[in-house]
């Protein structure tokens, strides 16, 4: 959403954390589950399951040996994750492999048995005990992650969620997706068991919705974007369907009274107008008929970022039409949002200033929410995004309950965008996705709200647990997303020393120390990560290790990378991180330079240029806002997904010297240096 992005700065400021110390809860931070479970794990699971025992191998079975038990026929779900699975199965023992299904619900407790299931794996066949189909699609996935090698893992799985919904939303209001891709996208969450999208339809640029009561709402002229792009209600009933297939439900959002430029185009007056809400409940009539409430018994009316002096009125009028329609109303929650009506679903996206240490306090939920606080994929760079997404707990808690419902990553690319099948890279969905699903799956007992800022040092429980993950979504990168653009590379593994801000009218000394190696002689600290965050935007709340450094200081980082060779070696690299929505930062650097702030890198005591020419060279800073902008976001402007770039390394150990200065709250003050030797897919483009 458009000025949703400036909440963060009073969710996530986190300002006690400064100076030297580490994040607070770094030593007391723990896996949910011992986490020697993962670390001897013969094979990569995402998510991790609750509870396993490992014991052993078996040749991994060809497609054709696979037969799972008859009453599978007659679950339509088990079936299309079965006959998937099957597809990406690549063993080629010829031994007959049956998967027998036992629906049993006092095989698990309780709380587990709506998605929960037991799995044991030998050599002679695997066994699936379930209450639910949902229980029985959730193991063929972890059964389908098991069977991905030559050697089929033996085990014992016990597992459940521990939060009932885990979901991600797609802006198509803004940016129309094809129903086949989203189709595509559907298949992809489905495999790391997520089970609600977040279908966001409508928007300022257009109503995407096939309209039969005012047909004007569908004409070109009244649209902004996609002028000739609309979801037929056939076509809306057949992603719901296809979905449901899939254990993920659709949630349509139709964003009223805010966001609907579109509809005072085509009318001549607001939405929140007696004339308006006319309109407003025969659209929701409408949509209520030709969408079945079996289909989707949640319908998102947005009610976000828009004053009317009617609030109560019209979330009163709307959510009565919905209850009519046997729907549960949903809407967007924070201070500049309607209030929510009594029986309304909140989706919670902004806090107030008291709640600087964590993303939601848990005590303030008071009726069903869903949790969006924890960071828009639009908004952070992929590495922050993935680390709040990790260390972070939905709704507060460790897991879920009757009110703390789950967690929905939001995917806002705002801006037009004419390729759409940048939108993934831009945004960093997938690995978004990946932790967030990760995170939402098992729960967590520790807080770790501090942990993004910067990463744990390696012998805390903390920084093994997020390299466990990083490996394990590395191998998916390679597996599940092989086709998608996954712009992220495990960061573990590169240490800093960072010397503290100075004064950058006092910088010239400090750099001389640098350079000459005397380090001893300045205030440092150690870093544990390839990304580093010193003080990112105020729409992401200030994030990083010297938030309290204002602008006109400068920051140097040194480090060691041992190279295998004697030549020219590829690296991510980047400055700043741009917001996909207000596009605030420094901009393309000029040719040969690193940054618009004036970054400086030296290798072994050579000062490096930047060898990558831009064709938007020096262009695209913008210190303020630029919402709904119509001029496309280009690749240039999104250092992950550009191709690596080459720095000029000897044999064995090199140090690298980096000089990040701090010109203005529009940089995501931070350095970004990820070496790719070691990595199998060079590059985060498509």
């Amino acid at each position: 959403m458009n000025i949703r992005t400036l909440a963060y700065s009073a969710l996530t400021a986190l300002l006690c954390l400064t100076g030297a110390n580490m994040p607070l809860s770094a030593s007391s931070w723990s896996s949910p589950h011992p986490l020697s479970q993962e670390t001897n794990a013969p094979v990569s699971l995402l998510p991790f399951p609750k509870q396993v025992t490992w014991e052993g191998f078996t040749p991994t079975p060809a497609p054709s040996a696979w037969r799972i038990s008859k009453n599978a026929e007659k679950m339509p779900m088990v079936m299309t994750a079965w006959e998937s699975a099957l597809k990406s199965i690549r063993g080629k023992a010829d031994t007959p492999f049956p998967v027998k299904l036992l629906k049993r619900e006092e095989a698990l407790p309780e709380n587990a048995r709506a998605e929960g299931y037991r799995l044991s794996v030998t050599a002679q066949g695997a066994t699936i005990t379930a209450a639910t189909e949902a229980g029985f699609f959730n193991a063929i996935q972890t059964l389908r992650q098991l069977a991905a090698g030559k050697k089929l893992p033996l085990c014992n799985i016990t597992d459940w969620p521990a939060f009932a919904n885990r979901g991600y939303m797609q802006d198509c209001g803004r940016n129309f997706r094809s129903i086949e891709r989203l189709k595509q996208e559907l298949d992809m969450a489905a495999q790391l068991k997520v089970n609600l999208f977040h279908w966001h339809l409508t928007d300022y640029p257009a109503w995407h919705i096939q309209c039969k009561s005012h047909p004007e709402l569908n004409s070109p002229k009244h649209r902004t974007r996609d002028l000739h792009d609309t979801y037929t209600y056939a076509q809306i009933r057949e992603l719901c369907e296809y979905a449901a297939q899939r254990n993920i439900r659709v949630i349509p959002e139709l964003d009223m009274p805010g966001h609907s430029a579109y509809f005072e185009r085509a009318f001549g007056f607001k939405m929140h107008t007696p004339e308006g809400m006319k309109i407003v409940g025969e659209l929701l009539d409408e949509f209520c008929r030709e969408i079945p409430a079996d289909m989707c018994p949640i319908i998102h009316f947005g009610a976000d970022e828009v004053r009317i002096p009617n609030a109560s009125e019209f979330v009163g009028f709307v959510t009565k039409k919905l209850q009519s329609h046997n729907r549960t109303p949903m809407q967007w929650a924070s201070n500049r949002d309607l209030p929510v009506g009594e029986s309304s679903i909140e989706q919670r996206w902004g806090e107030g200033p008291n709640t600087a240490d964590k993303s939601i306090d848990p005590s303030r939920i008071t009726r069903r929410a869903f949790d969006s606080t924890m960071g828009y994929a639009n908004l952070l760079d992929p590495a922050m995004l993935v680390r709040r997404y990790f260390f972070m707990r939905p709704c507060g808690a460790a897991e879920g309950d009757t009110l703390k419902l789950g967690t929905i990553l939001c995917i806002w690319p705002d801006g037009k965008v004419d390729n759409k099948d940048y939108i993934p890279g831009m945004c960093a969905m997938w690995p978004g996705m990946c932790a967030m699903a990760e995170r939402a799956w098992v729960g967590g007992g520790s807080n770790g709200d501090a942990l993004p800022l910067e990463m744990p040092a390696p012998d805390t429980e903390a920084h093994r647990a997020y390299k466990s993950f990083e490996q394990r979504m590395n191998t998916l990168s390679k597996r599940t997303f092989k086709a998608e653009s996954f712009p992220f590379w495990p960061e573990t593994g590169v240490e800093w020393i960072v010397v503290n801000p100075v004064p950058t009218s006092q910088a010239e000394n400090t750099r001389k120390a640098v350079l000459a190696g005397e380090t001893d002689k300045l205030t440092t600290r150690k870093a544990y990560c390839a990304n580093l965050y010193f003080r990112t935007r105020p729409d992401t709340g200030y994030l990083g290790m010297f938030m309290q450094t204002a602008p006109g200081h400068t920051v140097w980082c040194i480090t060691n990378i041992n190279s295998p060779k004697t030549g020219q070696m590829p690296f991510m690299i980047g400055f700043d991180a741009p917001a996909r929505s207000n596009r605030r930062w420094t901009g393309v650097p000029n040719n040969g330079d690193w940054s618009q702030a004036g970054t400086r890198i030296w290798i072994n005591g050579k000062e490096v240029r930047n060898p990558r020419r831009y064709s938007l060279a020096g262009q695209k800073a913008l210190r303020g806002n630029q919402w709904n902008f119509e001029e496309p976001l280009s690749p240039e402007e999104i250092w992950w997904v550009q191709d690596a770039t080459k720095l000029p390394l000897n044999k064995g150990n090199n140090t690298i010297v980096i000089e990040q200065p701090y010109i203005g709250e529009h940089q995501s003050w931070g350095v970004s240096l990820i070496p790719l030797f070691n990595q199998k897919k060079p590059s985060g483009r498509k």
